[in-house]
């Protein structure tokens, strides 16, 4: 019997399953997105060079055939057409094998956008399930907010993102009136660095992936996507403006 999901039920919370990427991980994401876009934009290149030259060889032909220029030009034309679409059927197979890398390389890392949302997010998975930061918590679970706040204060001096970790955990459960110490500001001072960068590869990984997609799209029509090209320029200004801004979030 198959499931199916009616209207009423409630979507999916939580990402599909994946490896959770670090810092190196991502690192070595973006280089091979990298590599990937480059070696796609080579291809479409040499496919434009060839369809190019037909073009200019046509309307070279008709030329010396004893057509006028604008006779020529449109011979030009409807040989750019016939073989823009031969080449795109002959290099569907490598194109789109590039393409499924990138598709496969940006999906893959869902998982790891969503555990690093936010440096709240972030670093409440430091030491999670270890013998430190279940110590930590037993210790402080009755501390009042000035123990927390030492507590806080220590782990930003001593960079010690799972004692951090645990004081955020007693943090939230307590009413927001009640806190010594932000949670959030806890985070961001300790891993907020981590996270922006984070977050800056997978988006890097994200626009490589539909770079290379508007890209081919336009080859494949042989014309340029204004809007596209725009929503691109967007994205990519935001990536950059987000890098150098703290990571809102609780």
């Amino acid at each position: 019997m198959t499931a199916t999901i009616s209207r009423d039920d409630n979507p999916p919370t939580l990402p599909p399953a994946g490896t959770l990427f670090g810092l190196p991980e991502l690192a070595e994401a973006v280089a091979t997105a990298t590599r990937l876009e480059e070696k796609h934009r080579a291809l479409i290149d040499r496919l434009e060079a060839a369809i190019q030259k037909q073009v200019q060889d046509a309307a070279d032909s008709a030329r010396r055939a004893g057509f006028d220029k604008l006779d020529a030009e449109n011979a030009g034309r409807k040989m750019g057409v016939k073989a823009r679409n031969d080449v795109r059927k002959l290099s569907d197979d490598d194109r789109w094998a590039i393409l499924r890398q990138l598709d496969a390389l940006a999906s893959g890392l869902s998982a790891s956008e969503a555990l690093w949302t936010s440096p709240v997010v972030a670093l409440a998975r430091a030491g999670i399930g270890s013998d430190k930061r279940t110590n930590h918590m037993a210790q402080l679970s009755g501390a009042g907010p000035a123990e927390l706040k030492t507590a806080a204060v220590l782990a930003v001096a001593t960079e010690d993102r799972v004692l951090g970790a645990a004081v955020a955990a007693l943090l939230d459960r307590m009413p927001h009136k009640g806190r010594a110490v932000s949670p959030g500001e806890l985070a961001e001072r300790l891993i907020g660095d981590d996270v922006r960068q984070a977050r800056a590869a997978i988006a890097s990984v994200k626009q490589a992936q539909q770079r290379a997609l508007n890209a081919d799209r336009e080859f494949a029509s042989g014309r340029r996507n204004a809007t596209a090209r725009i929503s691109q320029a967007l994205a990519e200004r935001d990536i950059a403006k987000n890098a150098r801004e703290p990571v809102e979030g609780v």
